[in-house]
């Protein structure tokens, strides 16, 4: 009984210490990110005034919603990670310390180099993550002009068309291939005996069909949440004569100083006409899609804010009872 007793008190001390090392690492995420895909830039030349607006606005476009992309896979992949890390690491740690010879307890430098693998992927997985949303958020807007009329149904198909086509690309899909994008390859067969071996047990965990499933069916949950936050904006009290708004605590970044600069006036008439009725279905609300662009690239602001997509959604996965249980059973499993 103080057995068990013992191994839970270290367990728990274990979960706090991974969740506030999440936090940590997210944020540095969320910078190699706003870095990888940036924004900010684009934005600032159509403020300022530039001779391929067009152009520009359909770069925008991709890179927005490659964004909000990557933040909801991205997330998902380091928080898997870092709790198998943090877990397969406490197990060897509270299993020497009841007479084990893992080697792995007073060797702080070993500790050091197998939690530092997960930077490859805050600084350089991210990229290749990045690169093929990109791609397949080229594929699957091209099609869609700036002045295309979409509902939020419209935009919904969007997303659950990039994470289709993510699923179907076997040979990249993240969520079937953690480890290409988490960790360096044959990072194994560099380092010490004792290291390659708790590297091998996070790849065959990285690999189990549990953890695979578990990535994709979180990424899903993940635009749910993204959805819900652009939904905030089909509705009747959407700012439709101005460049910017703001709802859920995000300001949405206009692309012009100039009020009287639309790309269409027809979503004022509909948003009227819908406000005459006491139910608005929202689904039959349309914006041109240069409107909903700014919408989107709003959703991954550069400064953090309480209410944004990134926040709540990092919130969402630290909270998340599967994960825990999981975690807890690689716990359970390493430490006896």
């Amino acid at each position: 009984m103080l057995e068990k007793t013992r191994r839970r008190q270290y367990f728990e001390s274990t979960e706090r210490t991974c969740n506030q090392m999440i936090l940590s690492l997210t944020s540095n995420l969320r910078e190699s990110i706003i870095k990888t895909l940036d924004t900010g830039a684009i934005v600032n030349k159509l403020r300022n005034g530039c001779s391929d607006r067009v152009a520009s606005w359909n770069e925008l476009k991709i890179l927005a919603i490659t964004r909000s992309a990557v933040v909801i896979y991205s997330h998902v992949m380091l928080v898997v990670l870092i709790r198998i890390q943090f877990n397969i690491m406490a197990g060897h740690i509270y299993k020497e310390s009841q007479g084990a010879t893992d080697d792995f307890k007073e060797n702080g430098e070993l500790q050091t180099k197998y939690m530092s693998l997960c930077g490859h992927f805050i600084y350089e997985g991210i990229k290749k993550l990045s690169t093929l949303i990109k791609e397949k958020v080229s594929e699957i807007t091209a099609s869609i002009s700036l002045m295309d009329p979409l509902s939020l149904r419209d935009v919904e198909q969007i997303y659950w068309s990039i994470v289709s086509s993510v699923t179907a690309d076997d040979v990249r899909n993240p969520a079937k291939n953690l480890a290409k994008y988490l960790l360096p390859s044959q990072c194994e067969e560099e380092m010490s005996a004792s290291l390659s071996k708790i590297i091998h047990e996070t790849l065959d965990l990285l690999e189990s069909e549990e953890i695979q499933d578990f990535t994709q069916s979180n990424i899903r949950s993940g635009f749910v949440l993204l959805m819900d936050h652009i939904s905030e904006f089909f509705n009747s009290s959407t700012k439709t004569n101005n460049d910017s708004g703001t709802r859920n605590g995000i300001s949405i970044p206009g692309t012009s100083n100039r009020k009287d600069v639309l790309w269409t006036d027809t979503i004022s008439a509909q948003v009227s006409n819908h406000t005459a009725n006491n139910f608005i279905d929202i689904n039959r609300i349309t914006m041109p899609m240069a409107k909903i662009i700014p919408i989107i690239n709003g959703q991954v602001p550069d400064q953090p804010k309480p209410r944004d997509v990134p926040t709540v959604w990092l919130q969402r996965l630290i909270l998340n009872d599967e994960l825990k249980l999981f975690g807890a059973n690689i716990y359970e499993a390493f430490s006896f």
